[in-house]
């Protein structure tokens, strides 16, 4: 690889996430984090390299683009023009104007976000996910599964919409949590099963060959009577009780044979949604079956996060992670494979 590469680094303007008086924007103030993250790591590999800010104007960051002529572009947009649903065009943009990009491509941005498409196609194959269904109003709930609960968006990443609340355990609190997803955030809500058991997250690193690297496990030092999960506040807000007492370990402790059970569900998952470059797999393990509740393709990469975490336990330095991943959108322009 060159060092005369020239490396554009993209990523998406700082928005607040404004829905009826509802502030949901911290997340987003990672992606500057990640971006300054990688572009250390360009200056430690001698790279040439510039960065791009996705704002409103779509025809300029296409003429900024045009103008520097990046060999290929690290993705990190998480948005496109202040909403996460057009995160998966930001790829398409790339793709028509045929530069080469990290991370996973538009139908897997797409399909991941949509929690009920994601659970249909592991389901297909066979990998075990929570029991669910996607309902409008709690008039159209079955009641098929039974309580506990988990109330979620459909089409949101980042715990977004997930608090304390999002657990239910009666008709009432499912109505009225129900009612707050949908009016909120303008999208069915999807009601899954509850699993309680042992939070773990694999970080799959790869293209053709991906591997998992070491696990990590939420542990929460909750009270008995109360939920364990990765809410919003619990994942981004460092001031909040439930980040206080939501701690990632990596490598989890766990047996040899079910390590091994979860590592395989996690590429079978990986896999299975056409991921590609690296991926977070968010898992419940209960009585040694591990259950896939999401896959993040593009997930944070900041240096605090779980994926660096598991880069680093493994051994891997920053940098060569970067050079990784860029290696791999280099090799499919080779073979003329954007999508």
């Amino acid at each position: 690889m060159s060092d005369a590469l020239r490396v554009g680094i993209l990523f998406n303007a700082v928005t607040d996430f404004v829905q009826e008086g509802d502030v949901d924007y911290i997340s987003y103030v990672d992606v500057l984090e990640q971006a300054q993250a990688v572009e250390n790591a360009l200056q430690k590999l001698g790279f040439h390299h510039q960065t791009f800010v996705l704002e409103d104007d779509i025809e300029s960051i296409i003429h900024a683009l045009k103008l520097y002529g990046p060999d290929v572009i690290i993705n990190l947009c998480e948005a496109a023009l202040g909403e996460s649903h057009l995160e998966m065009n930001v790829p398409c943009l790339l793709e028509l104007l045929r530069i080469p990009y990290t991370g996973s491509a538009p139908l897997t941005l797409g399909i991941c976000q949509n929690k009920g498409l994601t659970k249909e196609i592991l389901r297909t194959i066979g990998v075990p996910t929570p029991k669910y269904q996607l309902v409008g109003s709690f008039d159209e709930w079955k009641g098929h599964v039974p309580y506990p609960l988990i109330v979620k968006p459909l089409k949101e990443d980042a715990s977004l919409g997930i608090t304390r609340d999002s657990y239910v355990r009666n008709d009432e609190e499912l109505n009225r949590q129900v009612r707050y997803v949908v009016g909120l955030y303008g999208q069915p809500a999807l009601v899954e099963e509850y699993v309680d058991g042992r939070e773990l997250n694999v970080s799959i690193l790869g293209y053709e060959n991906p591997q998992a690297l070491p696990i990590s496990e939420i542990t929460f030092d909750f009270d008995d009577d109360e939920p364990r999960i990765v809410s919003y506040p619990a994942k981004w807000i460092k001031e909040s009780e439930e980040y206080k007492k939501t701690r990632p370990i990596c490598p989890a402790k766990l047996e040899p044979s079910t390590e091994e059970k979860v590592r395989t569900v996690a590429l079978m998952a990986y896999k299975a949604l056409y991921c590609r470059d690296y991926a977070r797999v968010d898992i419940r393990l209960r009585d040694n079956v591990p259950y896939v509740l999401e896959i993040n393709p593009n997930p944070d990469i900041s240096p605090d996060a779980g994926f660096a975490r598991s880069l680093k336990t493994a051994g891997i330095p920053y940098e060569e992670f970067v050079r990784k991943i860029i290696t791999f959108a280099l090799d499919r322009k080779q073979g003329q494979r954007f999508a």
